[in-house]
């Protein structure tokens, strides 16, 4: 994993969340560049490794007894993600050269990661 945030490219997509001004600020200060809504393919899981990491989580927290109050929910979920091997998070990140060259080698095509 790189050392520094300088390394790094923010995939901004359109989640309302994500596009509140509260939330553009922050991402201006804090990440150097940025690919705002607009800028990468929208509806593409395939070049989102986030969207495997949520899957992962989410699934996690599912096995979890439900939670009655959100601050057991929140709880819940750090603790999940507190248990995803840090091996899978580089594993999903490495492999970003290697979707896009399939999205590229299927036309821009599903590659079903």
């Amino acid at each position: 994993m790189p050392a520094d945030m300088s390394d790094f490219l923010f995939m901004q997509d359109g989640a309302p969340p994500h596009t509140a001004n509260l939330t553009q600020r922050w991402c201006v200060e804090h990440f150097p560049r940025i690919w705002r809504e607009g800028e990468w393919p929208g509806n593409s899981p395939d070049l989102n490794p986030i969207e495997n990491l949520c899957s992962i989580l989410k699934d996690r927290v599912g096995q979890m007894a439900n939670a009655t109050k959100l601050e057991d929910l929140i709880l819940r979920v750090k603790s999940a993600w507190a248990d995803i091997d840090p091996d899978i998070r580089e594993y999903l990140f490495c492999s970003m050269p290697a979707r896009i060259q399939l999205v590229l080698d299927r036309n821009d095509g599903y590659i079903g990661k």
